[in-house]
């Protein structure tokens, strides 16, 4: 398999296998949102968001520094050393996982207080049980990685969601059945969490121990070094890693604890309402948003590696190619996801939530797909680099910008207020992260092949989904939902048939590009 072939089936198993969980991820949402309401909704979210704060903190990065380093020291045959890092790596996390339990335990009250709503301590406690499981989890996934196994990776995520989205609604059904409190119903829910980390730490783990069992075969010396020695090498690479990592969760978490209070300040509402509302934008936009992330977190998470493979074999042409790679992949699909999602984002509501409450949100955060995207992928690229913290000033930067603009827009705009906000914190964050790899790269740049040709495409697509919308489904569908999801549906097919031809046509797209992606080739001569 040659070297760009191999990054584009990487990419696109662990994408395929994000975009599996996030669709999990929003399509349960339907029926816990009917089930639940909103109120419980928001408690649901204000825990997930402290989650992931303390989650990143108690990995602090580890993961990905475990697959940077494998990979180095895999294209140095090193293999007992990849090994080391491992085990290392591994009981680090476990540790750190119990300790953040605690921290979670005993000041989940405290925190529920400081996040406007006392309720949402319970679902914060009863999702501080994953924390024992997912760092653990979260090691093996670096090591697996390392080795560019990116379908074993991808698979264990799609297990993880699976289990966690069955005994959701399965936990919700029975709570709401048994007229449980909206925070109970929220814990119910957040500890689903702990079956999902489980099933897919057992899954994970066979294949960890077989391909620890097949590098032991290949030790042509062993590890010389102390473990003190190889734990300082995994927190040197891996605590700017944490830094850029936690923008995202802290972002999350930023909006917890200021958008609630501002939307009670800026119009008087009730703490209920304004939880409420937190959660359609939480629970809709944002959750929509998270479907072509998953694709900006493959690209990182096959690239990472992938650079630093290049780097330590001295390669300068193949890390070059892997990043144009990178950002080709990425403007292909951010683009018209983006387009895609402004243009169907009131049936997108409608199908999905029942009502438009959320439809203005989401199609002003619809272009947070692309910048967002090309943010993250800059920054793994950078830090693939060796620039560690030099991503982590840009993401910061935007993230302040966010800050800024949420106090002044939200009193005035309410939800849709916050989704600028955002939108223009990427914006500044992204330009910056991009720059910069242009400038300390040195690679020569197609801006009308990574840029030009995705965006013409994605807008004559827009066009093209926008009149499917003129088509009076409603006279052959009487249900509101039915006829939207159907609307969606139908635009999402026709969409990327009409972007795909069209990047064809202007040969933004290559048959040997097509050729290279996984269950395509069998269609292209």
């Amino acid at each position: 398999m040659s070297a760009k072939k191999g990054l584009v089936a990487g990419v696109f198993s662990l994408a395929a296998a994000g975009l599996i969980s996030k669709i999990l991820g929003v399509v349960y949402i339907i029926p816990f949102q009917n089930m639940a309401k909103d109120y419980a909704m928001g408690l649901y979210q204000n825990a997930y968001a402290i989650y992931v704060v303390m989650l990143t903190l108690a990995t602090a990065g580890i993961p990905l520094a475990i697959s940077k380093i494998v990979s180095e020291r895999n294209a140095l045959r090193d293999y007992a050393g990849a090994d080391q890092i491992y085990r290392v790596g591994a009981r680090f996390l476990a540790l750190a996982g119990v300790v953040i339990f605690a921290v979670l335990m005993l000041l989940g009250g405290w925190i529920g207080i400081w996040m406007g709503d006392y309720n949402s301590a319970t679902a914060i406690r009863a999702l501080a049980f994953a924390l024992l499981v997912v760092p653990l989890l979260a090691a093996m996934r670096g090591y697996i990685q390392g080795h560019q196994a990116m379908a074993v990776s991808g698979n264990s995520q799609v297990i993880e969601q699976l289990v966690r989205v069955t005994v959701i609604l399965i936990g919700v059904f029975i709570s709401v059945s048994l007229g449980a409190e909206a925070r109970i119903t929220a814990a119910v829910a957040t500890f689903a969490s702990v079956f999902g980390a489980f099933v897919s730490l057992l899954f994970l783990g066979r294949h960890v121990v077989k391909q620890r069992r097949e590098n032991r075969k290949k030790y042509l010396r062993p590890s010389t070094e102390s473990n003190k020695v190889v734990l300082r090498r995994i927190l040197k690479v891996s605590i700017p890693i944490s830094l850029s990592s936690i923008v995202l969760p802290l972002s999350q978490m930023m909006d917890s604890f200021t958008i609630t209070n501002l939307l009670m300040f800026g119009f008087d509402w009730t703490k209920e309402i304004a939880t409420a509302e937190f959660g359609v934008y939480t629970a809709r936009a944002l959750r929509l948003i998270a479907l072509p992330l998953s694709l900006a977190v493959a690209v990182g998470l096959s690239l990472m590696p992938a650079i630093s493979e290049a780097i330590a074999q001295k390669n300068i042409k193949l890390r070059n190619d892997r990043v144009i790679t990178a950002f080709r992949l990425t403007s292909i699909f951010a683009f018209p996801t983006a387009v895609g999602l402004y243009v169907l984002a009131g049936p997108i509501d409608i199908a999905l939530f029942t009502d438009l409450k959320g439809a203005d949100t989401i199609a002003a955060i619809s272009w947070m797909a692309v910048f967002s995207s090309y943010e993250l992928v800059c920054a793994y690229i950078l830090q693939a680099m060796g620039f560690m913290y030099l991503p982590i000033r840009n993401m910061f930067a935007g993230l302040g910008l966010k800050l800024v603009l949420i106090f002044v827009l939200v009193p005035k705009f309410g939800i849709l207020g916050a989704g600028l906000a955002a939108v223009v914190g990427y914006v500044l964050s992204s330009a910056l992260n991009f720059a910069s790899v242009r400038r300390l790269a040195e690679i020569e740049l197609s801006y009308n092949s990574l840029f030009g040709k995705p965006i013409l495409s994605s807008l004559l697509m827009g066009v093209v989904v926008w009149m499917l919308t003129w088509i009076p489904l409603d006279v052959i569908i009487p249900w509101p939902r039915i006829e939207s999801l159907v609307l969606v549906l139908l635009g999402g097919v026709v969409g990327a048939v009409v972007f795909g031809a069209l990047m064809i046509i202007q040969k933004g797209i290559t048959k040997d590009e097509l050729r290279r992606m996984p269950g395509v080739k069998r269609f292209v001569r």
